[in-house]
């Protein structure tokens, strides 16, 4: 029985350890498995990851070649296959940014989110938030980049947020501090000048014309700037007009842009010898390319030569260039010969847009008085353009510079429809509603303004000035206006609306106050605006010999109905 018992116990023993062989077996095959599985996910994925790299890869080497839409399939393909991949989304990132897609503020926020994210992909992305005017977002990004030994990039985007916001001595000082840690890069010198030129001081500007002068010495990237932005500076000496046109004769390549600036230089030197200098440009440029006659007859346009701009450009020549048909259109308003503009529109071989079309057909009505005609044109114009917002800029712009106030008002009303567009047709509606007098549409527009870049400072002490001037809500837009002038002190149109505020308040002194600093206030230079707020300063402090004498400096016609009464008010008779 003992050995039968043994052999059963043998027998069970063996079977056991068959199982456990077999689960030993099944266990190393299931582990073989997952192992051959996670081995597998992870190749299949090294290898889309490889693939993603290959596509972005090849997306950088077509936005290097400018074929920007053939990049942009290749980035989609490679975020299909890798959608964290870092090369593909910066890439991607940087082709929207180029190309102004609405994207690009989302593939960006993507990269930050990356370990891969570096200094220059943040700088990129701020790069576009000051673009874009999100200044809020941008001063976010900007801040930690100046905190650790900031490079030159960084402080010409911490500049440019500067002049966003209204502060330009800010801007002056990070471009200072990037000048002189990269003394050979003369792009934050031509920044800095750039910035000094809009200073309403005179130091600053005879230094912003002093860096001009030493960029336009040196043979780089930065000299044809410089002659053409000292070619544009006003109050230039005859010495500097002298050498200026120097420099200009002396570039290469000379382009039509550079030897017309250097004829204006001719002209001024010598008024007597301008009507050679027109023949000689015509001569010099009349079979030129189709930008360099463009250019020619916009100088010539700009000149008041209208004659010669149609003596040079028949109208079937100007018909192969629908620009330069425009540019032949103006000469013939500037003449008044507005049969020969309806003669041309009505050609059937004229290929401008209707809109076009139409606002010259309405300008045409306007300058015969027939008023209910223009009107209709200029309904039909802003009714062809409704849909595309370039061409309502057109209309609009055309209408401004028209004096179609009820018609640029309507264009810009339908452009800022477009969010894109939005900003841009405000300040249109701003400046339209400024001349026409229309203070109360002239805020309103400033309103919408200000609620979209509530960050924007220049914004705000505009609403400002513009409500104390209507005489609305004082406490709290005077209180705005405060904190704006303690906040930027160099900035005179804030000190402006602060003393508008105190004026308001019945402060006079204080009002004075705001025009006492360590430099002195050229007034003739300053805004007619400025001036009547000043002035009403003047006359409520009973410095009525003094406020006179800047009234005298005042166009009327550029102030609207709330400035003039400023100054037209009894305590200046007295």
């Amino acid at each position: 029985m003992s050995e039968g018992t043994d052999r059963d116990r043998s027998k069970r023993d063996q079977r056991n350890l068959a199982r456990k062989r077999r689960g030993k077996w099944w266990i190393l095959l299931i582990a073989s498995v997952l192992a051959v599985i996670v081995a597998g996910t992870i190749a299949y994925r090294w290898f889309k990851g490889q693939r993603a790299e290959r596509f972005a890869a090849a997306g950088e080497a077509l936005v290097a070649a400018d074929k920007w839409n053939d990049a942009a399939v290749q980035y989609r393909v490679a975020l299909q296959l890798d959608p964290s991949n870092y090369h593909g989304l910066s890439g991607a990132a940087r082709l929207a940014s180029k190309a102004e897609r609405p994207e690009a503020l989302e593939l960006w926020q993507k990269v930050l989110a990356l370990p891969q994210c570096t200094i220059r992909d943040r700088e990129d992305y701020a790069e576009l938030l000051i673009k874009t005017n999100r200044l809020n977002l941008a001063e976010k990004v900007i801040d930690p980049l100046l905190k650790d030994n900031p490079d030159t990039k960084a402080l010409q985007l911490a500049a440019r947020y500067s002049r966003k916001i209204g502060d330009n001595v800010k801007a002056s000082e990070y471009l200072r501090v990037a000048s002189k840690r990269t003394p050979d890069d003369d792009a934050p010198r031509f920044q800095l000048a750039e910035v000094l030129a809009q200073s309403t001081d005179a130091a600053d500007q005879a230094e912003a014309r002093k860096i001009l002068w030493e960029l336009a010495a040196r043979p780089n990237v930065y000299k044809k700037a410089a002659v053409e932005a000292l070619a544009a500076a006003p109050e230039l000496t005859t010495d500097e007009r002298k050498r200026l046109l120097q420099e200009l004769t002396a570039l290469t390549p000379k382009t039509a842009k550079d030897d017309l600036l250097a004829a204006d230089m001719r002209i001024q030197l010598q008024p007597d010898e301008a009507a050679r200098v027109y023949r000689e440009e015509v001569d010099r440029w009349r079979n030129g390319q189709s930008q360099e006659l463009l250019d020619l007859a916009r100088w010539l346009n700009a000149h008041q030569q209208p004659e010669l701009v149609l003596s040079t450009f028949p109208i079937e020549r100007t018909l192969e260039d629908n620009q330069l048909l425009l540019a032949r259109l103006d000469a013939l308003a500037t003449l008044q010969r507005w049969n020969d503009i309806d003669g041309a529109l009505d050609r059937t071989d004229v290929t401008l847009d209707p809109s076009v079309i139409e606002s010259f057909r309405a300008r045409t009505a306007l300058e015969r008085n027939a008023n209910l005609d223009a009107e209709v044109h200029w309904n039909h114009a802003i009714s062809l353009a409704a849909s595309d917002p370039y061409k309502l800029r057109f209309v609009a712009n055309f209408a401004e510079q028209s004096r179609a106030t009820a018609a640029a008002l309507k264009a810009y009303e339908q452009l800022a429809r477009f969010p894109e567009h939005a900003d841009f047709a405000y300040r249109g509606t701003q400046r339209v509603s400024q001349r026409s007098g229309d203070t109360a549409a002239q805020r309103a527009a400033t309103s919408k303004i200000s609620a979209r870049a509530p960050e924007d400072p220049n914004a705000a002490d505009q609403l400002a000035y513009l409500n104390l001037l209507l005489d609305e809500d004082v406490d709290q837009n005077f209180a705005v206006a405060k904190k704006l002038a303690e906040q930027y002190p160099s900035r005179l149109s804030y000190r402006v609306t602060t003393a508008l505020g105190y004026l308001r308040q019945h402060d006079p002194a204080s009002a004075m106050a705001q025009f006492k600093g360590p430099v002195s206030i050229d007034w003739k230079r300053t805004l007619p605006a400025w001036r009547a707020v000043y002035a009403a300063a003047l006359l409520a402090s009973d410095r009525n010999d003094e406020a006179r004498d800047i009234i005298a400096t005042i166009p009327r016609d550029r102030l609207n109905p709330q400035e003039r009464e400023l100054i037209e008010s009894p305590q200046r008779s007295n």
